[in-house]
């Protein structure tokens, strides 16, 4: 390996190579219950490489360093927005690590730069390459520059800057710390949000999703969100919280003991298996209209155990076809016979086969039904209905 190294440093002098061992991966595989996804995953993973390889090579160099973050805060901002900050002195660097081998501009997220509580002095170009257990600072520029001569992607929300404008010696960004040379400029001041402002913008934005959530709303908003700690943390729990449920949800569905039916064989008449599993034909003109003779509805005894006490209520599914390929479906939940309300706050979820919840129900004092919005499925689409109320649950699952 360092035969290899001292080869590619021959061929690119300029950059700063530093080898990736082993042990340097393992320290930087972060714990998944701490991020919202798999993308949040994977830039904690490369965030942490690039902070513990850096830290690490300017300590060697005898070069006090410390993170600008606290340990605490970093898994909030490293779900949400890729890169780095380290303080030299009273210099403060941004890193921002990205496996993509081009090297024809730097691109920065816009947080590093118009944030006032995120923003550095300087901004390093960071190349991993896992393959090779290489890591390359290629170049660097100040927050100055960045922002005069830099361009702004609204697409993306980074700014990005031509590699020809870069610095290759990092010698000249220890020389611009040791004069403390102020290299940051003014950015745009980020609105003052209300409380019940930023808590509805928290709620939109923990809405689960394989990616951040950074495009869903206007930059000024986020922004406010994001430099705000207490609002940046409320945000990053709520999401957690969310993904919490569909991990429970998931684990809910537990394909080897909750048994599928197949909806298309109920449209045929073929009920075999559903009433074996406890599935009984149903009518009710309450659930759709009288006219739609074509409905086929089957009902099903829901159990929940709720501490010491057991609730009993029924589970209604109406179906109705549409075509050879799809077919309308309403789900409804009633009191068992011999009451006359659903327990309080029992709810009726909609969920995909991923366990995300995407459509619910809750029962309210005195409510004598719930019923979810009316969907259509094509043949072939799998999907979940789940009954709760406290910490009991039931899940049933269906196949178009």
């Amino acid at each position: 390996m360092l035969l290899i190294l001292e080869q590619i440093k021959e061929i690119d002098p300029e950059s700063t190579w530093l080898e990736i061992a082993p042990t340097d991966i393992e320290q930087a595989q972060p714990d998944f219950q701490l991020y919202a996804n798999d993308t949040g995953l994977h830039h904690a993973r490369l965030n942490r490489l690039c902070l513990n390889k850096f830290q690490t090579w300017l300590t060697a160099g005898e070069v006090a360093n410390r993170s600008s973050f606290s340990e605490t805060e970093l898994p909030a901002m490293w779900d949400l927005v890729l890169g780095v900050a380290i303080d030299i002195g009273k210099t403060r660097v941004i890193l921002v690590p990205t496996e993509l081998l081009d090297r024809s501009e730097l691109r920065i997220p816009q947080e590093w730069v118009d944030l006032p509580n995120w923003l550095g002095d300087y901004y390093l170009g960071v190349q991993i390459d896992l393959e090779s257990n290489l890591m390359s600072i290629w170049g660097f520029t100040s927050h100055r520059f960045l922002k005069e001569r830099g361009q702004y992607n609204a697409l993306d929300r980074t700014y990005s800057l031509d590699s020809d404008f870069l610095v290759n010696n990092l010698d000249l960004l220890s020389l611009a710390e040791e004069l403390e040379l102020s290299e940051r400029t003014t950015v745009d001041e980020l609105p003052s949000l209300s409380l019940d402002t930023a808590l509805d913008l928290i709620r939109e934005l923990s809405v689960p999703s394989p990616y951040s959530p950074r495009f869903n709303i206007d930059f000024p908003s986020w922004g406010a969100i994001l430099n705000n700690p207490n609002l940046r943390s409320q945000l990053y729990y709520t999401r957690l919280k969310e993904t919490a449920q569909i991990r429970a949800n998931i684990q809910s569905i537990d394909r080897a003991s909750v048994p599928s039916f197949k909806l298309m064989d109920w449209v045929r008449q073929e009920f075999t298996n559903t009433i074996a599993s406890g599935w009984n034909s149903y009518r009710s003109d309450a659930v759709l209209s009288p006219s739609d003779n074509q409905t086929i509805e089957r009902s099903k005894l829901i159990n929940l155990q709720v501490n010491l006490q057991q609730e009993t209520v029924i589970l209604l599914i109406g179906l109705v076809p549409q075509s050879a390929e799809q077919i309308r479906v309403v789900v409804r939940v009633h009191p068992a016979i011999g009451s006359r309300y659903l327990p309080a706050q029992l709810q009726l979820n909609y969920l995909d086969e991923n366990g995300i919840c995407l459509q619910t129900a809750v029962a309210r004092t005195n409510d004598n039904y719930i019923q979810l919005p009316r969907f259509t499925c094509p043949v072939g689409e799998e999907f979940n209905i789940q009954i709760k109320l406290d910490n009991a649950n039931a899940v049933e699952r269906f196949i178009v």
